[in-house]
C-alpha cells in the first residue's frame, strides 16, 4: 500500500482569493500553521505520512503510538522536498488541508510521484475555474435551490439568503435591512474574514475594514445575523464524482461567530425542544445535502473532505428555523478531525476539542497544568476521561489541540 501524504496549511482559502502560487501568509497565521502542522496525524493512517513545517517531536509522537493511536508518521517538510528520494518515492494521494494555487506551486516536482489515478483526477491541476468552487457563492446558490426544493416553514426564507455587494453604499444598504447583519467576505473560514452591524466602531472605522475586504476579494456577502442556539457541520467526503455521508459533529463559535471548539460526540447539550427540532429534520437534511452536492461541482471538480456548517436558529418570535447550509468547506476541517478523535472515545464519555493559543504562555506550560489536574485515564486504547494534547506541547508553541474528556457516571 502506497503512503498518502497529508499537509496543515488551514491558510488555504486566503490563499485561493490572493491566487498567486507564492502566496504567503501573514506570520501568525505561520506560526499557526506550524504550531499545529501535526494535526493531520490524526487523519491518515500508519502507513501515511504528515508533512510538517515545524519541529518534529519524535518522543511525542512515539508516546501517542505507545498509546494506541495508530498515526500516519511526521517527517520535516523541507528535509522531505530536498531529498531527491522521498521526491521520486512512489506515493498514493496528497491530502493537503485544503487546495490552493500556491499548494501547487510547493508540491510542484513532487506530483509525478504519485498513483496514476490521483494525478488523472480532478484535483491533480488548479484551473483558475476553480477558485469560484471555493467561495461562499457555491454554497449560496445550492442553498437556493434547496429551499425553492422543500419550500418548508422550517428553513430559511429566500430574502434571508445572502446578498453580494461590491460597493461600501451596498453593503450598508443590505445591513440597513436587517435588524442585525453580517458582512462575510467570499474566501474564509473559522469565523475569520467577518463583520458585524452595529459594532460599536465608528463610520470611518467600518469604511477602513470594508475597504479592506473589497480589495483584498473583490467582493463581499451580507446576510442576516440569527439568533442562533446551535453550531454543527455534516462531513462528507467525495471521491471520483461520488459524495459520500461521514459523520455530524456538533461545535462552538463565540458571539462573533468565530470557531471555539468542538464537541466529541453528536449529540448536542441542549433543551430538548431544540435537540427534537434537530432530530425531526436531521435525516431529511442528509439527503439534501448529499443530493446537492452530488449534483454541484463538487462531485466533478473536487476529491477529499467536504464540511458544510449548519445551524438552528430562532426568528424574533420565537420560532425555531433549521439553516443547512451557512457555508461548504472543501477541505479538511476540526470536524473531521473530531470525527476521527470519536473512534477512540470510550462508551459514555464526552468531551470537547480545542485550539490553544496565548501570546505570552506556551502550549507546554498549559499541558503540564492541565495533564496534572486531569490526568489520561484508557482502557483498552479507548480515551475514558483527562486531558490528551493531540499537537506536541512543545516550548516554542503558542499554539495546540487538545482533547479534554468527562468520563460516563458508572466510570467514576
Amino acid at each position: 500500500m502506497l503512503p498518502d501524504i497529508y499537509y496543515f496549511n488551514p491558510t488555504c482559502e486566503p490563499a485561493i482569493a490572493n491566487g498567486s502560487p507564492y502566496y504567503t501568509a501573514p506570520a501568525r497565521l505561520r506560526k499557526f500553521e506550524s504550531d499545529l502542522g501535526y494535526l493531520p496525524v490524526w487523519l491518515g493512517e500508519e502507513k501515511d505520512q504528515v508533512l510538517v513545517q515545524g519541529t518534529v517531536d519524535k518522543e511525542f509522537h512515539l508516546r501517542m503510538r505507545d498509546l494506541g493511536f495508530k498515526l500516519a508518521e511526521p517527517i520535516p517538510l523541507d528535509k522531505a522536498l530536498a531529498n531527491e528520494d522521498w521526491t521520486n518515492q512512489p506515493k498514493g494521494r496528497l491530502f493537503p488541508w485544503g487546495w490552493s494555487p500556491a499548494v501547487y506551486q510547493l508540491f510542484k516536482k513532487v506530483f509525478p510521484s504519485f498513483r496514476v489515478d490521483f494525478r488523472q483526477s480532478a484535483v491533480a491541476t488548479w484551473q483558475i475555474s476553480h477558485k469560484i468552487l471555493y467561495s461562499r457563492l457555491t454554497a449560496i446558490g445550492l442553498l437556493k435551490a434547496m429551499i425553492e426544493q422543500i419550500k418548508g416553514d422550517w428553513m430559511p426564507r429566500l430574502s434571508d439568503l445572502p446578498v453580494v455587494c461590491t460597493t461600501h453604499g451596498q453593503i450598508y444598504h443590505e445591513a440597513d435591512q436587517c435588524k442585525r447583519a453580517v458582512v462575510k467576505t467570499p474566501w474564509s473560514s473559522s469565523g475569520r474574514g467577518l463583520l458585524l452591524f452595529p459594532n460599536g466602531d465608528s463610520r470611518k472605522k467600518n469604511d477602513e475594514v470594508l475597504s479592506g475586504m473589497l480589495n483584498q476579494q473583490g467582493f463581499v456577502t451580507v446576510e442576516p445575523w440569527q439568533d442562533k442556539v446551535m453550531d454543527f457541520s455534516y462531513q462528507f467526503f467525495s471521491l471520483s464524482g461520488k459524495i459520500n455521508y461521514k459523520g455530524r459533529t456538533m461545535f462552538e463559535t463565540d458571539q462573533k461567530g468565530r470557531y471555539i471548539r468542538n464537541s466529541l460526540t453528536d449529540s448536542p447539550e441542549t433543551d430538548v425542544e431544540v435537540s427534537q427540532f434537530l432530530e425531526e429534520h436531521n435525516s431529511e437534511v442528509v439527503s439534501l445535502l448529499q443530493t446537492a452536492l452530488s449534483q454541484s461541482r463538487y462531485a466533478k471538480f473536487y476529491e477529499g473532505w467536504i464540511g458544510v456548517d449548519a445551524l438552528i436558529y430562532r426568528t424574533e418570535e420565537g420560532v425555531l428555523k433549521f439553516h443547512p447550509m451557512v457555508e461548504i468547506n472543501g477541505r479538511f476541517t476540526m470536524g473531521a478531525i473530531a470525527l476521527k478523535i470519536r473512534d477512540y472515545l470510550a462508551p459514555g464519555s464526552q468531551g470537547f476539542m480545542q485550539i490553544f493559543y496565548s501570546k505570552t504562555r506556551n502550549f507546554q506550560d498549559f499541558c503540564q497544568r492541565q495533564e496534572a489536574e486531569k490526568p489520561l485515564r484508557m482502557v483498552d486504547n479507548k480515551i475514558v476521561g483527562g486531558f490528551l494534547p493531540l499537537t506536541p506541547p512543545l516550548p516554542s508553541h503558542h499554539f495546540g489541540a487538545y482533547v479534554d474528556v468527562i468520563p460516563a457516571l458508572h466510570c467514576f
